[in-house]
C-alpha cells in the first residue's frame, strides 16, 4: 500500500515503536507544533486501510475538540493520501458530533469523549466495546488516568487475526498531570523507569518537518510568556508557573537553563557540593567555573546514603584530571547513628572520592544566613553582581524545580512544607535541597563577594542563627 507520509525522525521513531511487536504505550509529546495530531491521523487510517475489519478509537476530554481539531487533520491526511469521501469512506455523526470514519474495507475508527461523568465515573461507556487500537490526543487536557487506564483494557479487537500486540498512543503538550508522573518524572523531579513495553518520544517544534511551520510558528511561541514558553516551545515537562512569594525570584529558565553538559572539561576542576537527607535523597551537584561564570553540568539525587551518591558521581566522573572541590552542609561533619566512630558525611565522600587526582574540602563551619544569601542569590541572578554568573543544563530537572518552586517564608527564609510519602508514611521535604547545596557552594566559592554583600547591605550576622541552621534528617 502506497501511502504519503514523510515523517520527522521523531514521528519515525513513534511510528516504529506503534508498529514493533514489544510496544504497547507510546507517549508522544513534548512542545506544541511537533507534528502530534498528523502523526496520530496518519497512523490511524494506515493501520484501517491496512487491517480490513479492524475497529480503533480516537479519544479526547471533549467531542466537540474533536470535530473542530483532530477531525480537520483527518479530513487533511485522507485527502493527501488520495482517500475520497463517498467512495473508499464516509464520515458518520450523530446530531451534529462526530461518531465514526467508516472505510470500504469494513474497517471502523470510533471518536470518543473520556471527559469524567458523575453518571458514569467507572467509564462503563466504554466497556461493551472492543477496539485494535487506541488515541489519545491532548490527554494533559482533562482526560482522566482511569479513563486511560479502562480503554487499555479495551483493545482486543482482532488482535490474534493480525497478528499484533494492543497499541495505546498518547500525545499531549506538557502538564502536571499523571500523565507527567506515570511517563516523564514523579513528584520528586525523578525520571521515570519506564516498563519495556512503554515508549515515551518528545518532539519540538523544530522536529516538525514543515520549515516553514516551523519559521511562523516557532516566532509566535517565543513571545509567550515564561511558563508558556517553557512548556510548548522548550517542551519542559519541569515548567513551573509562577504564582507569586518565589525565594529565587530571579531565576528565569530562559536565561539560566540550556544545554551546558557539553562545556565540561576534563582539565577544569570540578566543584562539587552536597546536602545530606534521607528522604527524598542525598543531593550532590556539580559545577565547574570558568572566572565567574558557574556552570552547572550535572546533578545527582537518586539515592538515600552517601556513599551511593558518590559512587554514582564517580561512575560518571571517576577519571576527571583536574582538582575536585568539596562543598556542602557544614551539618555533613556532624557523626550520627549511621556512621561508624570519627566519620561523617563528609569523611566518606572523600574516602568514596580517593580515586580521583586531588580533592580538598571547602565546607564553612555554620550554613550563611538563609535570608541573607537568598538576597544575594537573586541580585547575581537578576544583574550577574560583581560579574558572577549561573546557568545550569537542562537536564538538571531537580534543580531547576527547587529554583522554580522554593517559596519565600514570612522571615524570609525559605517555606520548607512538609509532604507525606502516601507508601512509606515518611514525612519530608520535597524542596529546597539541591537549592540549599548550591547556596553552601557559591558562598564559599565567592566568598570574597559574600563577605562585601552582606557588609554593605545589612546588620545580619554572617552566619545563620538557630532558626537558619535547621537539622536534616539523616
Amino acid at each position: 500500500m502506497q501511502i504519503d507520509f514523510k515523517p520527522s525522525y521523531k514521528q519515525h521513531l513513534a511510528w516504529e515503536a506503534l508498529e514493533d511487536k514489544l510496544t504497547e504505550e507510546v507517549m508522544y509529546g513534548g512542545a506544541a507544533g511537533g507534528g502530534k495530531s498528523f502523526l496520530g491521523c496518519s497512523w490511524k487510517v494506515y493501520r484501517r486501510l491496512r487491517y480490513p475489519g479492524s475497529r480503533g478509537i480516537t479519544a479526547r476530554t471533549r467531542i466537540n475538540d474533536i470535530k473542530e481539531s483532530t477531525l480537520v487533520t483527518y479530513f487533511k491526511v485522507l485527502a493527501a493520501w488520495g482517500l475520497k469521501m463517498g467512495r473508499d469512506y464516509r464520515y458518520v455523526s450523530r446530531s451534529g458530533a462526530p461518531d465514526s470514519l467508516i472505510f470500504t474495507n469494513g474497517s471502523r475508527e470510533i471518536f470518543k469523549d473520556l471527559a469524567y461523568a458523575p453518571a458514569d465515573p467507572d467509564y462503563q461507556r466504554l466497556g461493551s466495546s472492543e477496539y485494535t487500537d487506541a488515541w489519545i490526543e491532548e490527554a494533559n487536557d482533562g482526560v482522566p488516568e482511569k479513563a486511560a487506564e479502562i480503554l487499555k483494557t479495551r483493545i482486543r479487537w482482532m488482535l490474534p487475526e493480525f497478528d499484533l500486540v494492543p497499541k495505546l498512543l498518547i500525545t499531549c503538550n506538557p502538564g502536571y498531570t499523571w500523565v507527567r508522573t506515570k511517563y516523564v518524572c514523579d513528584n520528586d523531579e525523578k525520571p521515570v523507569v519506564l516498563r519495556p513495553d512503554q515508549k515515551v518520544i518528545q518532539a519540538l517544534v523544530t522536529d516538525n518537518p514543515d520549515k516553514d511551520f516551523v519559521r511562523l510558528y516557532k516566532k509566535s511561541l517565543e513571545g509567550l510568556r515564561d511558563y508558556d514558553r517553557q512548556r510548548l516551545l522548550l517542551g519542559d515537562w519541569n515548567a513551573v508557573e509562577r504564582t507569586g512569594g518565589e525565594f529565587y525570584e530571579s531565576f528565569d529558565n530562559q536565561t539560566h537553563t540550556g544545554d551546558y553538559a557539553s562545556t565540561y572539561d576534563v582539565d577544569l576542576p570540578l566543584h562539587i557540593t552536597l546536602d545530606f537527607n534521607l528522604t527524598p535523597g542525598v543531593t550532590l551537584n556539580v559545577h565547574q567555573v570558568r572566572g565567574k561564570e558557574v556552570t552547572q553540568i550535572a546533578e545527582f539525587n537518586k539515592h538515600n546514603n552517601t556513599p551511593a551518591t558518590c559512587r554514582a558521581f564517580m561512575a560518571k566522573f571517576g577519571r576527571h584530571q583536574a582538582e575536585v572541590f568539596i562543598y556542602g552542609d557544614p551539618a555533613g561533619k556532624q557523626g550520627d547513628t549511621r556512621n561508624e566512630q570519627g566519620h561523617n558525611d563528609f569523611t566518606i565522600v572523600v574516602k568514596e572520592l580517593r580515586a580521583l587526582h586531588r580533592v580538598t574540602m571547602r565546607v564553612e563551619a555554620s550554613a550563611p544566613s538563609v535570608s541573607m544569601r537568598g538576597l544575594w542569590m537573586n541580585e547575581i541572578l537578576a544583574k550577574q553582581l560583581d560579574g558572577i554568573t549561573y546557568r545550569v543544563d537542562r537536564k538538571c530537572n531537580v534543580t531547576i524545580a527547587d529554583y522554580q518552586k522554593v517559596k519565600k517564608a514570612s522571615d524570609g527564609t525559605k517555606e520548607k512544607k512538609k509532604v507525606t510519602d502516601p507508601a512509606t508514611k515518611v514525612t519530608y521535604e520535597p524542596y529546597g535541597h539541591s537549592t540549599d547545596a548550591n547556596d553552601y557552594f557559591f558562598c564559599r566559592c565567592f566568598q570574597n563577594e559574600w563577605r562585601a554583600f552582606q557588609r554593605a547591605g545589612s546588620s545580619k550576622p554572617t552566619v545563620g542563627t538557630r532558626a537558619d541552621v535547621q537539622q536534616r534528617a539523616y
